[in-house]
């Protein structure tokens, strides 16, 4: 009988419902679409289909319900690959928590189809467009088949390499030590004399150009064997 009555109060506290923390905290739910449409508009922008992970928030964080959740990029983040998004309370529920989201960029890259030595003007015969993952490959590769035809190569391009636009240039118009019209443009008139350009240029590159006295001018490439000076109103 003394055992009984000893135990009878530990079962009564076991029994006893504990406080209802769990019920009382900020569903996950919520709080992943918060940082969904946050991405989701940051990435608006992208080319082709942006795909979103976000993670669950640790639920070992107990969060106080909040009327006004605000995402939040964190200084230095990047919406690129993995990283992070802030999620602060903005009314009294006052907290802050770290979210890890993963996103892909599924897009058509422009590729060599075959090799392209360097300084080759490139056709419609020497790319491929390929469906890519933006952010598994090297930074500033080319989506658009139209701004590769035309340019030339600055470097060799293996086949199948995604285009990057720091590896093409525009075409040459002005060669080095070209003959050329040296144009100056102002208001209401125009002066015309011969000069020779110091470096090839591409259209609307700056250039520089030595006249008949000597003078070393800087103006702007155009097509034609022209220079344009443009003099602006006093």
């Amino acid at each position: 009988m003394m055992k009984i009555n000893f135990l009878l109060p530990v079962l009564i506290c076991t029994l006893m419902p504990l406080p209802a923390i769990a019920d009382e905290a900020v569903p996950a739910t919520p709080l992943l679409n918060v940082v969904n449409d946050f991405v989701r508009h940051e990435t608006r922008q992208l080319p082709g289909k942006v795909i979103i992970r976000v993670n669950r928030p640790d639920s070992r964080q107990a969060l106080h319900p909040c009327q006004q959740p605000e995402a939040f990029l964190p200084v230095g983040g990047r919406v690129w690959g993995k990283f992070s998004v802030g999620v602060r309370c903005q009314d009294t529920a006052s907290w802050t928590v770290y979210i890890p989201v993963e996103i892909e960029v599924i897009a058509r890259v422009v590729h060599a189809a075959q090799p392209v030595s360097m300084g080759k003007t490139i056709d419609s015969q020497d790319i491929v467009s390929k469906e890519a993952d933006l952010v598994r490959i090297p930074g500033g590769a080319i989506t658009d088949p139209d701004e590769v035809i035309g340019k030339v190569a600055t470097t060799f391009l293996a086949s199948g390499q995604p285009i990057r636009t720091h590896q093409l240039r525009a075409p040459h118009v002005i060669s080095r030590g070209q003959k050329v019209q040296l144009t100056v443009i102002g208001t209401g008139f125009a002066v015309s004399t011969e000069g020779e350009t110091l470096a090839a240029a591409a259209e609307g590159e700056v250039v520089q150009v030595r006249n008949h006295t000597g003078r070393i001018i800087r103006g702007i490439a155009r097509q034609g064997g022209v220079v344009e000076i443009r003099q602006s109103p006093q």
